[in-house]
């Protein structure tokens, strides 16, 4: 019974997804072919691995322009901020899709059977509105808080612990995107920032660079993390709760950016959501921002990813592509 409860709960969570998918197959390739740009001179020229079909830029030019400064600018000036769930994460593994935080937990063996239905009910109802593109925003914010929090409460009756995360991740076969460890290596080797900003979970978040060996001081996460008892027991929720449409300056902690980091004016941010372009709001004094956008569902959201993000990358697993412009930055100023 437990793995079928699984089982309904991710055949609800993807239906939507595929159907949207297998509607919009036409409008896919159509919008691929005509967005798809080429460019053989300047910074991208010299990065084959920007060059393929699934690499889409629609303003090559200031991507150029962005990324000549970025590399004057070098290793010093650069900071980078980054979304967690289907972003250093993988979305998908041979063809299924890959579970996010949240999922780990509501699918593990410490949450009971009746209330992984409930937060399958919840999820049926909520995820839609999340991904929607039509609802307002100040719908859609009220909207999202009932969506966590109502998941968060359910957790919070359940017999979860520090260890039980532990536990989850460890036993989960999750999986960081294709060169991750390459990338969260070289932005340590180079002092470079990583800011995580995630409307997942924290703690889970943890435990998964842990599990990969990925922890590094160079890296901060701000995510909702739990809180703890003196046994480990799970209580709360640590204030104040990230949704996909506050992840901003506004909940960002003031010390946050230490004086060394304000003087990071230059930005790579990666993200799978058009939200998650706000993720730099936080950033005083921003002068350039190269932003890499994921897209491995929802192609209809092709042109919309185009027009928000510099460079999309279509049905890519890996971070090849922003450890090429890391490598750039980084040896253009020795």
């Amino acid at each position: 019974m437990h793995m079928w409860t699984r089982q309904l709960c991710r055949k609800v969570l993807s239906c939507h997804l595929k159907w949207l998918t297998q509607l919009h197959r036409g409008v896919q390739l159509c919008a691929v072919r005509t967005v798809s740009t080429t460019h053989s001179t300047g910074v991208l020229g010299s990065l084959q691995v920007t060059h393929g079909d699934h690499v889409h830029i629609r303003d090559v030019g200031h991507v150029e322009q962005v990324l000549g400064k970025m590399a004057a600018g070098g290793r010093e000036k650069l900071q980078v901020i980054s979304d967690f769930d289907h972003t250093l994460s993988r979305s998908t593994h041979n063809g299924v899709r890959c579970p996010m935080t949240h999922d780990l937990v509501k699918d593990s063996r410490f949450i009971s059977e009746s209330n992984q239905r409930r937060i399958c009910e919840i999820w049926s109802y909520y995820y839609p509105k999340e991904i929607s593109t039509t609802l307002p925003l100040h719908e859609k914010i009220p909207l999202m808080v009932e969506f966590w929090n109502k998941i968060h409460d359910i957790f919070l009756e359940s017999d979860l612990s520090r260890q039980a995360i532990r536990t989850i991740v460890r036993e989960s076969d999750t999986q960081l995107r294709d060169s991750c460890n390459t990338f969260m290596s070289l932005l340590h080797k180079n002092d470079i920032p990583l800011l995580v900003f995630s409307a997942g979970l924290g703690d889970v978040i943890h435990e998964m660079f842990e599990k990969h060996h990925l922890v590094f001081p160079n890296c901060r996460v701000v995510s909702n993390f739990m809180t703890f008892d003196p046994a480990g027991k799970v209580v709360g929720f640590r204030d104040p709760l990230i949704h996909i449409c506050n992840k901003n300056r506004s909940v960002l902690p003031d010390d946050t950016y230490s004086s060394k980091e304000e003087e990071r004016t230059n930005v790579i941010l990666l993200g799978d959501s058009l939200n998650d372009l706000q993720m730099a709001d936080g950033v005083p004094d921003l002068d350039q921002i190269l932003t890499i956008g994921y897209l491995s569902r929802h192609m209809e959201r092709l042109q919309d990813f185009t027009e928000g993000f510099d460079i999309v990358l279509i049905q890519d697993e890996t971070l090849d592509v922003a450890n090429a412009i890391l490598g750039k930055i980084v040896d253009s100023d020795g």
